[in-house]
C-alpha cells in the first residue's frame, strides 16, 4: 500500500472533490479540501480504496482551464 506524503494532492472517489493531505500519523491522514471547508480524519488503509492521488501539474492545469 501507498501512503500519501504531507501536501499531496487527492481526489475523493465518491464526490470527485479535492483534498490536501495535512498530516500523516500512525495510523491516520486528516485532509483539508481546498476551499478550507471540509476536513477529513481517515485510516491510512482507507485512503487506497476511497482516494486516487492527482498530480499537481495536472491539478492545475485543469483548474486554470475551468477558470477561463
Amino acid at each position: 500500500m501507498i501512503i500519501p506524503e504531507e501536501r499531496e494532492i487527492l481526489k475523493y472517489r465518491p464526490t470527485g472533490d479535492i483534498f490536501e493531505v495535512k498530516k500523516i500519523t500512525n495510523q491516520f491522514a486528516i485532509l483539508y479540501s481546498l476551499d478550507g471547508l471540509t476536513q477529513i480524519l481517515t485510516e491510512k488503509r482507507s485512503l487506497v480504496n476511497l482516494f486516487e492521488k492527482v498530480s499537481r501539474l495536472n491539478f492545475r492545469a485543469s483548474t486554470t482551464a475551468e477558470s477561463l
